[in-house]
């Protein structure tokens, strides 16, 4: 990280890139302002299938496709006239109209790039993404925003609330906390989004998701396929130990300060924010609050399904209600490899018996819950992933598809888009854009436009301190928005 960084805005401006940063420094506020949907946005919610999905056996299905590659499921109608889905998702199926349907996505990069997904990165190679800290990683998108609205000065939400948080804990750290989970990377650590832990257990016994037969019994409880009621999540370490009263914590916090004003001259700005955020935790109950499920009545719950995806998104919601801005929860591997979305062994049966039943349960009581409490008239919600799977269907025990880049579908709802549509179209085995192709860069850029940020006009500083644009490339996605 380097300690320009941290540096004030002043002196940031006074820079060799002054003139370039200057002028698009209000850009966010003023660009495109005459479009309806503009700046309609003042939060997002994504709700990440981590894996990835298979769109010919989910929202694409391939009914023509060569029986060899086709899908043993069958399909059914839709809310949407003309429109099918898998058998498996019958709840989305009768809300379909709800939402917008994009089914062109595609790119380049079939190693699980969650960073092309959610940053600036354009591709990715495994070696990158392998690795959290390659110089190559771009900025998490939560981040930039948070950077953003600190540095113009922008509504930062409820006071005393982070404005980027993670669920249910960071990317990959529970099978290979040394890949890519969302940072800030060079804009500082200072704004990297806030993880809390997830304190539950699981509640169904399941086997190893990449065998069968005798080695796929083995003792398991995968909090993803249920969990039990107790289940929550919390802030570790943000209780004060009962012989610290609140004052004698309020008086070394002072003095904290007045040590960090001492440091050096860039050591303070970094020092303060993470000061900041821990203190805020300690002292307001109201982010421990937010995230504490428990506190829903077990009837909505079970609505959302009593699983770790399910806890997830209720956990999401009630932290939009409660001022933060940018959440993402990441349906993640939680042991095994392969247990979540990404599905090389047992694919039909796994999307069966759990992977679709469950989404489907979540995704329409999270749109219902939004809905009913208004907080989809200024909240973006985007369902993505990082790819597809591939057309072809490998033989192994009960079949499997791999990564596949080429073709898959993401699902968007809320402030500023139009739904009840379906954009763009694939080949008849579900490999290939044939109508529309959608870059992840143009979804950002579409999740900018409407959070009041032209993409294609604003600047962050790069690692040296040079101009940079938020996204490398991408366009919005006009026939999404209202």
């Amino acid at each position: 990280m380097t300690a320009g960084c941290h540096s004030s805005r002043r002196r940031f401006l006074t820079g060799s890139a002054s003139g370039a940063l200057a002028s698009t420094a209000a850009v966010p506020l003023l660009a495109n302002s005459t479009a309806s949907s503009f700046g309609r946005a003042k939060s997002v919610v994504v709700l990440y299938l981590y894996g990835a999905p298979s769109q010919m056996d989910t929202l694409d299905p391939k009914p023509d496709a060569p029986v060899e590659r086709r899908s043993i499921f069958s399909n059914i109608s839709t809310a949407h006239p003309g429109v099918h889905v898998c058998e498996h998702l019958p709840r989305i199926a009768s809300t379909l109209d709800q939402y917008c349907l994009v089914r062109s996505m595609t790119h380049t990069s079939n190693n699980h790039a969650v960073s092309v997904a959610l940053s600036g990165l354009s591709t990715s190679l495994p070696v990158i993404e392998a690795n959290r800290k390659a110089p190559q990683h771009w900025p998490y998108f939560g981040s930039v925003l948070e950077y953003l609205w600190k540095r113009d000065g922008l509504d930062l939400g409820a006071a005393g609330m982070p404005l980027n948080v993670i669920l249910p804990w960071p990317l990959n750290a529970r099978t290979d906390p040394n890949r890519w989970s969302p940072h800030a990377a060079w804009l500082g650590a200072g704004y990297d989004p806030v993880y809390p832990q997830f304190r539950g257990a699981g509640s169904r016994e399941v086997g190893n998701p990449t065998a069968s037969g005798p080695n796929a019994v083995r003792g398991r409880f995968d909090p993803y396929d249920g969990v039990t009621a107790p289940s929550t999540f919390v802030f570790d370490g943000t209780e004060l130990p009962a012989d610290l009263s609140q004052q004698r914590f309020a008086d070394r916090l002072d003095l904290l300060q007045g040590l960090g004003h001492q440091s050096t001259a860039t050591f303070p700005s970094r020092f303060e924010r993470y000061q900041r955020a821990a203190s805020r935790m300690i002292t307001d109950p109201r982010l421990a609050m937010a995230v504490d499920v428990t506190r829903e009545p077990i009837e909505v719950r079970e609505k959302y399904g009593l699983t770790l995806f399910g806890m997830e998104a209720l956990a999401a919601r009630r932290l939009i209600e409660s001022g933060v801005r940018v959440v993402t929860a990441f349906w993640d591997d939680y042991s095994f490899g392969n247990n979540a979305w990404d599905t090389h062994y047992n694919h039909f049966p796994r999307l069966k018996e759990g992977l679709c039943p469950i989404f489907d349960q979540v995704l329409p009581a999270f749109y219902e819950d939004m809905s009913r409490r208004g907080l989809l008239e200024d909240t973006l919600v985007m369902v993505i992933s990082e790819h597809g799977r591939t057309p072809a269907i490998a033989p192994v025990d009960g079949g499997g598809r791999d990564h596949w880049a080429g073709a898959y579908w993401g699902l968007f709802f809320g402030a500023g888009i139009q739904t009840g549509q379906v954009i763009g179209a694939t080949d008849r085995e579900g490999g290939y854009p044939t109508r529309r192709p959608i870059d992840p860069k143009d979804i950002l850029a579409t999740m900018y436009h409407l959070l009041g940020i032209d993409a294609s006009a604003t600047m962050i500083p790069d690692r040296f301190q040079r101009p940079l644009h938020v996204l490398p490339h991408g366009t919005v996605v006009r026939e999404m928005l209202t």
